[in-house]
């Protein structure tokens, strides 16, 4: 996937979570922007798991399948146990 693509659509994902801290949410747009994409998304399923965070059933499709590209396993870090990490 190319790397604006990429940035777009890890952006897009974070636009849409609702109930991460500002800070946390500035950070991991820092992280997107510097180019450091497994980084920011792990952060984001880090820190939307650690906020109990209701993720419509879009959006967690979105995460998973830019995890998916990226090689982040998104479903174990928001708590789901059957998913392999990594």
């Amino acid at each position: 996937m190319a790397a604006p693509v990429v940035a777009d659509e890890l952006r897009a994902v974070l636009d849409q979570v609702a109930g991460v801290p500002d800070h946390d949410i500035e950070s991991i747009s820092v992280l997107i922007g510097a180019g450091e994409w497994t980084i920011a998304l792990e952060t984001l399923c880090t820190q939307v798991y650690e906020y109990d965070c209701e993720l419509p059933g879009a959006l967690r499709g979105e995460m998973l399948r830019l995890g998916r590209e990226l090689g982040v396993a998104v479903g174990y870090l928001l708590g789901d146990p059957w998913e392999e990490p990594g």
